[in-house]
């Protein structure tokens, strides 16, 4: 892989905006600044426009290469609106950093006049950096023009589309998986300052302490899954995602432009073709010796555009070769990176809902009455040791039911008639007065209550 020059560093950085001529509209310049340890530094201020003229300067001088795209021009009614956006013009300095940092360690193009003029690098420094890319070792690039016989890049283009969309798709998905891990944590923070204010109310007596340490235990919860979406939201492998899928469209881009100059190419040659033809057929000296120069003329002409495009495709194919083996290097480590993280983050998240049962387990002794009071002992005496388990052994056995589970196509309903005779007698029992805390204790904390023993109606 190429490298730039030891030591060299560009960054972009302080965006500030500046009013035009009479205070209407504006525009806004960032700082470029190169460091070298050796020669000092340089400064030079650009607008975000002169950032485009370099990389379409670029592109004519170093054909082939991949440079990487710049963010798209905003346009809005109002653009001093975008003057003063902060976050905006932030993130706009960070992709233009990103391009010079790719840019000036490429060694087609580091040492390119363009670049140089744009960073106003001085002598020395050009000449260092000269020396340098001419050092770098190129692979032997074969002849593929693909002008005259097959052509080596066929299927790129449709190659190169569905990659764009794909990296492009999943930088989505994992943008909106952050999102949502974060309005996760946000709704688990709101669910435990509602069990607190549950608590108290007066009505709740034998809940107190179970809502109160469920308020408690989903603060832990929500703390956890905030750090996962956090970390997430900054991930390496959301990065790469968008650097790589750039890339791609950069390299669709340079697929274009080689598309062009075969097109050019095939129509100086026809022309090359009908101008011969009609020196042929010309009896006329004068007109002869004409069409004679130009035809001359066009064969020359034919020659450079041909030469231009092997060179062209040679390049772009050790381009697209040098993309594809840092993309699957990179996405590689970054996703491996991604998922130790993630199960990190999950481990806490479950550990921290471990915590809140076995603390809610513990706080409902009160729960019940009498009778529900040796149950609460119990549970205390049992909960904090069995909390984990409880919560792996019951998401194994979901699953498991889940997949046991037949389909709704080859289940059999019963007949209203013989549901309605399995039920079971209702038996007359004098009516006691009961709080609510003991109907919901006796409804749903009954040990032996699941959702099986439902029976449809």
């Amino acid at each position: 892989m190429p490298s730039g020059l030891p030591g060299l560093v560009v960054t972009v950085d302080d965006p500030t905006a500046e009013s035009s001529y009479g205070g209407l509209g504006g525009h806004a310049t960032y700082r470029v600044l190169t460091k070298h340890p050796d020669l000092g530094e340089t400064t030079v201020r650009h607008r975000y426009s002169e950032f485009r003229s370099l990389r379409k300067s670029l592109l004519e001088a170093c054909p082939g290469v991949l440079l990487p795209l710049i963010p798209e021009k905003k346009i809005l009614a109002n653009s001093s609106m975008l003057l003063h956006d902060a976050d905006f013009l932030a993130r706009r300095a960070a992709e233009l950093a990103e391009f010079l940092s790719q840019v000036t360690s490429h060694q087609l193009c580091m040492a390119s006049a363009e670049l140089s003029n744009f960073l106003r690098w001085p002598q020395p420094l050009v000449l260092l950096v000269q020396e340098h890319a001419a050092a770098q070792e190129l692979p032997p690039l074969e002849r593929a023009d693909g002008v005259d016989g097959a052509d080596p890049l066929t299927s790129s283009e449709g190659d190169l589309v569905a990659e764009r969309d794909d990296l492009e798709a999943a930088r989505i998905v994992l943008q909106r998986l952050a999102s949502r891990q974060k309005d996760s944590a946000t709704d688990t923070l709101l669910f435990g300052k509602l069990c607190q204010e549950l608590s108290s109310h007066g009505h709740v007596a034998g809940l107190r302490a179970p809502l109160r340490s469920a308020a408690d235990g989903t603060g832990a919860v929500a703390a956890a899954l905030q750090a996962q979406a956090e970390a997430n939201a900054v991930s390496e492998l959301l990065l790469r995602l968008g650097r790589f899928a750039r890339l791609a469209g950069s390299a669709l881009e340079q697929v274009a432009l080689r598309r062009k100059l075969a097109e050019r190419a095939a129509s100086t040659a026809k022309r090359l073709a009908d101008v011969s033809a009609k020196e042929g057929r010309e009896t006329k000296d004068s007109k002869r010796d004409r069409l004679g120069e130009e035809a001359r003329r066009l064969s020359i002409l034919l020659q450079e555009l041909r030469d231009a495009h092997a060179a062209f495709t040679r390049t772009l194919l050790w381009e697209l070769g040098r993309f594809r083996a840092a993309k699957e290097d990179g996405l590689y480590c970054a996703l491996r990176s991604f998922s130790a993280a993630n199960e990190a983050h999950s481990q806490r998240v479950a550990a921290a809902w471990a915590a809140t049962a076995a603390g809610v387990a513990g706080a409902g002794g009160g729960v019940g009455g009498g009778g529900g009071a040796g149950r609460g002992a119990g549970v205390r005496a049992s909960g904090g040791g069995a909390a984990a388990a409880g919560g792996a052994a019951a998401a194994a056995g979901g699953a498991a039911s889940l997949s046991a589970r037949p389909p709704l196509s080859s289940r059999t309903h019963e007949p209203a008639q013989s549901r309605a005779g399995s039920r079971r007698p209702k038996v007359s029992s004098p009516k006691t007065p009961q709080s609510g805390a003991t109907r919901i204790q006796r409804r749903t904390c009954d040990p032996a209550f699941t959702y099986s023993t439902l029976r449809p109606l």
